[in-house]
């Protein structure tokens, strides 16, 4: 392996690290059958790399991907398909059993029959039609992780962070999204209050003004978001409340198409 290589996601998830270490910050998290490419060659097992989806950076073990050749196609006449539901079964011919969550991608060969990840073969043990039903939103898919725990750094149903969320949910429906909320409150247009709708992203600011954090508007009056866990709460002008008391301050509304 070397600086250049394209390497894919072997295992169900994958902490992405500001440093190369396991016990530095998980600043993201790689999915099951996602790409990226090596940056940096460190120290044991280390890596740094860039995930191909959204350019995010960060330092992951290189036992956890499978390289292929750089610059060549994953796999010659394969189509691919992005896991839907928020976690399935599938096994793989060592007889383990690999849940993988919402946002995966896995393989299906030519021959219309072989499933596989990262040069795995792979069967489901799921209806299909179930792990692949299309989300008609990102409010859909978003409201399909309610009650999973907050996990700074997480993208998944076993633990997310607040723009973790939203991106996975707009990458359910096809959508490029940036990784983090600061990010992510630079696209689309920005909405008044009195026109907001549902599907609409709200953002929420620091003492200092700074964007810290994000939901998504389920009613005009009630939002989704990552707090403790993945949430229902009120919406107010002023921001976010929870039992009589406001938890984020409001900085804005913008409507991604």
């Amino acid at each position: 392996m070397q600086v250049g290589d394209f390497i894919e996601l072997v295992v169900s998830c994958a902490p992405i690290r500001t440093q190369p270490s396991d016990i530095s910050e998980m600043c993201t998290e790689a999915l099951a059958g996602e790409v990226a490419v090596v940056q940096e060659i460190g120290t044991k097992d280390w890596i740094r790399i860039q995930l191909v989806g959204d350019d995010y950076e960060g330092w992951t073990d290189r036992k956890q991907w499978f390289f292929f050749h750089a610059g060549a196609a994953k796999h010659i006449g394969a189509k691919y398909f992005r896991v839907q539901s928020p976690v399935s079964p599938w096994l793989r011919p060592d007889g383990a059993v690999l849940q993988l969550p919402a946002g995966s991608i896995v393989s299906l060969g030519d021959d219309h029959s072989t499933w596989s990840l990262a040069g795995n073969d792979l069967s489901p043990l799921f209806p299909l039609d179930d792990v692949f039903q299309a989300h008609q939103s990102p409010l859909d898919a978003a409201q399909a992780f309610i009650g999973s725990p907050y996990r700074w750094g997480g993208r998944s149903v076993w633990g997310m962070d607040c723009s973790g969320l939203i991106q996975l949910a707009y990458v359910l429906c096809g959508k490029k999204l940036p990784r983090d909320a600061s990010q992510q409150a630079l696209k689309g247009g920005l909405i008044h209050w009195v026109n907001r709708s549902p599907g609409d992203l709200v953002f929420f600011k620091n003492v200092s003004g700074g964007i810290t954090h994000v939901g998504i508007l389920k009613t005009l009056d009630t939002i989704i978001h990552a707090a403790g866990e993945v949430r229902l709460d009120a919406m107010k002008e002023d921001g976010i409340w929870r039992d009589q008391t406001k938890t984020h301050s409001i900085s804005c509304i913008r409507r991604i198409d």
